[in-house]
């Protein structure tokens, strides 16, 4: 975000970051809310499913640095979220500010799981009564429970696989409702899980989802939402092959683009005339 104040001052566009911060208090966020739901309908449009979806979810959280959060008491503030691996959209978002197990949050955890599609979850989530509460919405999920997680009882309800990990040593046990699976099926399911952990690198990484600039609650859920824009936004842009197709490869193609253009209004039109209607 920083950078790109810089960028649009050294275009001639003054911004200013305290003028940016002072703006967010005010500003309602259910229009940001608005435009990263239209992304996610066209990047379904975009890529039609194929195949049963495969949805790893997971939450990440951010640290708030300012006092003016301390004196409110919030320390921290979680993102909740899923991606659908065949379409590579994000699924609805959960931001909460304070602390929270995210077993917690079930009822916008059914909210990411799309029909005829499988939640992948890590011990984070691990609950008996999480579970419950997810095979009464028939929302199908393969979850890692804790080793101290008594199972005996549980077979009955929920199928448990047991799997080691040579490699790490690690042994992984699965609870899950999926009974057309095998095992090993089940097990490389939950391998598929990773990809949220590359989604939080990204997103902090190279979009600054860790950076706040502002000091208000109402600009920090406005600036989680414009980083899951820019992300929606890279899925649906199309650039010359030549560059590559990779997420990375577009940032740093958006990146060349922004050094090269003066104006990142008309920019946006030629690389992504639709969003902008």
């Amino acid at each position: 975000m920083r950078d790109l104040f810089y960028r649009l001052n050294h275009a001639g566009i003054a911004v200013d970051i305290s003028t940016f911060s002072k703006a967010c208090k005010s500003r309602e966020d259910t229009q940001f809310c608005r435009i990263y739901v239209k992304l996610i309908e066209q990047l379904k449009r975009q890529k039609p499913v194929t195949a049963q979806m495969l949805v790893p979810i997971d939450s990440t959280v951010i640290s708030l640095s300012s006092k003016l959060f301390w004196r409110q008491g919030y320390h921290q503030v979680k993102l909740m979220n899923g991606i659908n691996l065949g379409q590579g959209n994000l699924s609805e978002c959960l931001i909460h500010f304070g602390q929270g197990h995210d077993a917690q949050f079930a009822d916008s955890v059914m909210s990411m799981i799309p029909e005829n599609g499988i939640g992948i979850m890590d011990r984070g989530f691990a609950s008996w009564k999480f579970l419950d509460q997810l095979s009464q919405t028939k929302s199908l999920f393969v979850v890692r429970i804790k080793n101290n997680m008594k199972t005996e009882l549980e077979h009955q309800r929920y199928r448990v696989v047991v799997f080691c990990d040579l490699e790490s040593r690690t042994e992984f046990r699965l609870a899950t409702n999926i009974e057309q699976m095998t095992n090993e099926e089940v097990a490389e399911v939950y391998r598929k899980r990773w990809q949220i952990e590359m989604l939080w690198k990204f997103l902090k990484m190279h979009l600054k989802l860790d950076k706040l600039i502002t000091k208000s609650v109402n600009g920090v859920v406005m600036q989680i939402y414009m980083v899951l824009i820019a992300y929606l936004i890279l899925q649906l842009m199309e650039i010359p092959s030549f560059y590559g197709h990779q997420l990375l490869d577009k940032f740093r193609y958006l990146q060349l683009e922004l050094n090269r253009r003066c104006s990142i209004i008309h920019w946006s039109y030629d690389l992504l005339p639709e969003t902008l209607v």
